[in-house]
């Protein structure tokens, strides 16, 4: 079984948002996170899941201070720093664990993933089992164009998966892909979680008998006030990741 990738326009707009869970992995956001978390409700999300990275600002009191008024809202604690993969599963984890939806988004909680586009974005979700925003490579500094050139490279031409934007962090999940991700993401990987869910995929194609359908969505990406946290040794981390999940969906394929 495949994974297969499709590149398609932005519209049509999700009606039913109550039926989309937000997780947003969070590390010192003190500045946006209040911000992003209510512009997703503002959109009428049904659930927002806040994973606080054992931040050491002010990011986990008002995480806390916002689930304490709002219902949709749930705050957790990491008390030791795990990195973006360990908050991406324990906020699914928990999203999953609720009834009511059936749409599972991640985006990170410093407004550079503008929530105001989940409604566009889970609107697909049903037709594809994964919705990435594909952000646009025009204003993006010379440095990260060629990182993200380089992430997409082994999954092109070693596993024949077209994407385009490999570590965009902007996804709309499907229930059965959430749930599979919540069960099978290991707490290790920190940034690798984008190239660590590629496998899963694969995985979760040749499981239940057929592909694994992916869509790519432009959507519009300010990196003028961007703060990448990644060091020399996160990029190397993300290069070899990037040829070792691309060579195992080869040899997954064969």
């Amino acid at each position: 079984m495949r994974i297969i990738v499709d590149q398609i326009g932005p519209g049509g707009r999700e009606e039913n948002m109550a039926r989309v869970g937000v997780v947003f992995p969070a590390y010192n956001e003190q500045r946006r996170v209040e911000e992003a978390v209510r512009a997703a409700l503002g959109v009428g999300v049904g659930l927002v899941v806040c994973v606080n990275d054992c931040s050491a600002d002010a990011t986990g009191e008002i995480l806390d201070r916002l689930a304490a008024h709002e219902l949709r809202v749930e705050a957790l604690h990491h008390e030791v720093n795990q990195g973006k993969q360990a908050a991406v599963k324990h906020g699914l984890e928990a999203a999953v664990a609720r009834p009511g939806p059936e749409v599972f988004a991640v985006l990170d909680a410093d407004m550079q993933d503008d929530p105001a586009l989940l409604p566009g974005l889970c609107h697909h979700v049903g037709r594809y089992d994964l919705v990435i925003g594909h952000r646009g490579r025009g204003d993006m500094p010379p440095h990260r164009r060629l990182a993200n050139l380089l992430a997409n490279a082994p999954y092109r031409f070693l596993a024949g998966i077209t994407l385009n934007d490999i570590q965009s962090g902007y996804r709309a999940y499907s229930r059965e892909a959430a749930e599979y991700l919540a069960r099978h993401l290991t707490v290790r990987g920190r940034y690798t979680l984008e190239h660590t869910s590629m496998l899963l995929f694969g995985r979760l194609a040749r499981e239940r008998g057929r592909d694994f359908h992916i869509a790519e969505v432009p959507v519009p990406y300010s990196y003028a006030e961007a703060q990448s946290s990644i060091r020399w040794r996160d990029n190397l981390q993300l290069t070899w990741a990037s040829l070792y999940h691309a060579a195992a969906l080869a040899r997954l394929r064969a």
